[in-house]
């Protein structure tokens, strides 16, 4: 049976280039998109000091600190994508890892009360969006 719980999201976004391959063989131009990431963290209990899941400013600073790496640059060329396979469903994927290492004294313990990512959203381009859906924590 599972347990209600609460959701909070915050957004951000950026600007930045990537390609992908074709099923032909050949690789799509490289080409800008205006990166719209929505984070959505969830916990079963509100934080005893502020009564919050997780505190807006925090994951605010960190998705800015995250999106403004990544500013004008090409997804291509980070390691994580250094395949050429800088979809938006890897994006997502990236940017939750990116958050939740940013986020570790924040986010609950496997195991222990307290907040979690539960997903983010990439929207690349209006109507075209990707989520990552995170594990939540055993």
């Amino acid at each position: 049976m599972s347990m209600p719980y609460y959701e909070v999201s915050v957004d951000n976004s950026f600007a930045a280039y990537h390609s992908l391959p074709l099923p032909c063989g050949e690789t799509e131009p490289r080409h800008e998109h205006h990166w719209h990431i929505t984070a959505v963290f969830a916990a079963e209990q509100l934080d005893d000091v502020m009564g919050v899941v997780i505190d807006f400013l925090a994951v605010d600073k960190a998705m800015k600190a995250i999106c403004s790496d990544l500013e004008g640059g090409d997804l291509n060329t980070l390691p994580a994508f250094a395949d050429g396979k800088a979809s938006a469903e890897r994006v997502a994927a990236f940017l939750a890892g990116e958050l939740a290492a940013a986020l570790a004294d924040e986010l609950g313990t496997p195991g222990e009360p307290g907040p979690w990512l539960a997903r983010v959203r990439v929207t690349e381009a209006p109507g075209c969006a990707a989520t990552f859906i995170a594990d939540r924590p055993a």
